[in-house]
């Protein structure tokens, strides 16, 4: 199995020494984050270790954004080298997800990278295996729109109407209730969107 985000983003945090590690702590809890993400609480924040700061990181930044924010933050506090190697990881595990999510790949042969589970199984497409845990547990959908609609899965009325809707739990219902009308195609490319931008949800389903 390959690395996930997850991984390499704890990885990262622990080479951190405990001072530096501190400074980044307090760094991202002021740093300011655009418009769709909420920062994370300071409580939360507090005796945090590497593995709760990367859960908290993801969970709230999800991979893309999360992964931009700890960049910054590296640099902010002048932890350059952690940052580049962090980057440089960053690009192995997306080369292996795109090598992975390729429908031209050669699924005869291991690359190495870690495998995404099926989006059928025993005919049931995932979507509607976890139809609730995914609504019950969505908390950003704001990204997972833009994706649908920039891929043209969702019409600019649709887009309008669902991203005005509250709260991300309703959207969610909403989304899935769209996908289930537009088919396969729709759900495949929703749930492509799911792993990238809410990847700690889906691989805890997947059982990961």
């Amino acid at each position: 199995m390959g690395k996930t985000v997850r991984d390499i983003l704890v990885y990262a945090l622990e080479s951190l020494e405990r001072q530096p590690f501190k400074k980044f702590r307090n760094k991202l809890n002021d740093w300011e984050i655009k418009e769709g993400f909420s920062t994370i609480p300071k409580g939360k924040l507090q005796d945090t270790d590497p593995e709760d700061m990367a859960d908290l990181i993801l969970r709230y930044y999800t991979d893309s954004y999360g992964m931009q924010v700890t960049l910054a933050v590296l640099e902010a506090i002048d932890e350059k080298t952690e940052a580049q190697k962090l980057r440089e990881n960053y690009k192995k595990v997306n080369d292996c997800i795109r090598q992975n999510t390729s429908q031209g790949a050669d699924k005869g042969e291991p690359s190495g990278c870690e495998q995404q589970a099926p989006a059928l199984r025993g005919g049931e497409h995932f979507l509607d295996r976890h139809h609730v845990p995914l609504i019950q547990r969505m908390f950003l959908v704001a990204p997972i729109l833009d994706d649908l609609y920039q891929n043209k899965m969702l019409s600019g009325e649709a887009y309008d109407r669902l991203r005005r809707m509250s709260p991300a739990q309703e959207q969610m219902r909403e989304l899935l209730r769209y996908a289930e009308a537009g088919g396969d195609e729709v759900k495949d490319q929703l749930l492509k969107s799911l792993r990238e931008h809410n990847a700690p949800l889906i691989r805890s389903l997947e059982g990961k």
